[in-house]
Formats: structure tokens, sequence, C-alpha cells
């Protein structure tokens, strides 16, 4: 089973984009990716505050859907990745939540 769980998150973005199955638009798949980019880097720069307002966000948000779910997490976790590797440096905690908050705003906004 754990073999399956890397090709099961390959699928995920092609679950979303279809739409038909979760009824969600390119512009709402977007502000979850968005969100899960931004955990990322929450996670790795240890703004565990923002973490909690973007999930907080997200069950406020969006339609009780476990793909949902999955596919931030997947989000997540190639951005922590990705950051990693890139070895970037972390944003001032400021100029963080401010990007946070316009993300939030634009997930209520669409959803």
């Amino acid at each position: 089973m754990k073999k399956l769980t890397p090709i099961i998150f390959c699928l995920l973005p092609a679950l979303l984009w279809c739409g038909q199955g979760l009824a969600i638009s390119d512009e709402q798949f977007e502000s979850i990716k968005k969100l899960g980019n931004l955990n990322g880097v929450a996670l790795h720069c240890g703004y565990l505050e923002e973490t909690k307002r973007m999930k907080t966000a997200l069950i406020d948000s969006l339609p009780k859907r476990r793909e949902l779910g999955l596919a931030f997490d997947q989000i997540t976790h190639e951005s922590f990745m990705e950051f990693i590797q890139e070895q970037r440096s972390c944003p001032s905690a400021g100029e963080f939540s401010l990007q946070v908050e316009q993300a939030i705003e634009r997930l209520e906004a669409i959803f």
C-alpha cells in the first residue's frame, strides 16, 4: 500500500482539475494551492500561528471533501521540500503574515 501512495498523490491534481467530481474551479484550486505553498514555508520557518490560521480558514471555507485536504497536504509537503532544496531564507514574520492574510481573503472570497 505504501508504494501506491505517491501514485495517488500524483493523481490528485488531475482529479481536482477535472472539476466534475469535486465541482471546484481552477481559481478555487489555485487558492488552495497558494495556501499549501505558504503552509510549507510556515512549517519550515516555524510560523506555527500562521499554519493554524491557514488550516482554520480551510476548514471554515472549503467543502468537506477528503480530496481537497489531501491536495492541500501534498502541496504543503512539496513546498516544504522545495524550500529546503532551494535553500531559501525565511521571509520576515510581518511580510509572511500579510501574504497569509491575502491568501485567506482570496480563499474566502471564492468559496
